[in-house]
């Protein structure tokens, strides 16, 4: 009889203990550091991704190192930046090239701005690695890039950019978050929909808050349908947004090799 009740009590603190190391497993908080430039900063993106995971219930911590018009040359010349990847053991890190990095002609691409991405590549990887690395795919601009002649519309600009995007990806095997195609698949919809401030460049905060859907969806395998999340717009325009960025992630999660991507 003493020899059941002992089984029977190191079997409820079995019980117990799984009991607990799900609990934390659940709610581990996920640490994501953004680096990129204006594209990034402009009405606070990361602010608003994370509180959009907060309303779906995610214990997340978001931080961004940013710097305006900065390139993946000037990024990886700071020091802050590298100081900030060392702040934290990352889960993620999410990689904003400049709105022209990618559409520059192929040597200059070769030559000088994916050395300056594996500078900061390799910083992650000594900090921690297993960190995940992802790529924020940028958007034409409103009417295009007029001096190369393949940039000269907002469409062309858009696609030289995806496929850069999507051969760098290949080529480090990190997932892409189609920012971009979200943007364009928004301006085919709904044009009245305006996601660019005036300069036709930099977003609007309805395409921040764009963005940020578009990361919840590829971060967390799931809509971003549903946050109750506003900040100073609408529910029903957030609602709009909420639905295009998730579509545009969740139905290529394969193309844009976002698959095990997610949080786990």
């Amino acid at each position: 009889m003493q020899k059941v009740k002992k089984r029977i009590i190191f079997l409820d603190l079995v019980f117990m203990l799984l009991l607990v190391i799900q609990f934390v497993n659940t709610n581990k908080q996920t640490r994501i550091l953004f680096i990129g430039n204006s594209y990034t900063y402009r009405n606070e993106m990361p602010d608003i991704f994370e509180h959009i995971a907060i309303s779906k219930g995610k214990n997340i911590y978001v931080q961004s190192i940013t710097k305006g018009k900065a390139t993946l040359m000037i990024q990886s010349k700071r020091d802050e930046v590298y100081r900030v990847i060392k702040d934290h053991r990352w889960d993620y890190v999410v990689i904003q090239g400049s709105s022209r990095d990618f559409i520059q002609p192929t040597e200059m691409i070769t030559d000088k701005t994916m050395p300056a991405m594996e500078k900061v590549i390799r910083a992650v990887r000594r900090n921690r690695a297993d960190t995940k690395i992802m790529l924020y795919m940028t958007w034409g601009y409103r009417n295009g890039y007029v001096p190369f002649d393949y940039t000269d519309t907002y469409e062309k600009m858009t696609y030289t950019i995806r496929d850069e995007y999507l051969r760098i990806s290949k080529y480090y095997n990190f997932g892409v978050v189609p920012v971009g195609i979200a943007f364009k698949d928004s301006r085919m919809r709904r044009p009245d929909v305006d996601l660019y401030v005036k300069d036709g460049a930099h977003p609007s905060l309805k395409g921040s808050y764009l963005a940020a859907c578009c990361f919840y969806a590829a971060l967390y395998n799931e809509s971003a349908i549903g946050s109750t999340y506003y900040g100073k717009l609408g529910p029903k325009i957030c609602y709009y947004l909420q639905s295009v960025g998730s579509k545009n992630v969740l139905y290529q999660r394969k193309k844009y090799n976002l698959i095990n991507q997610e949080v786990q």
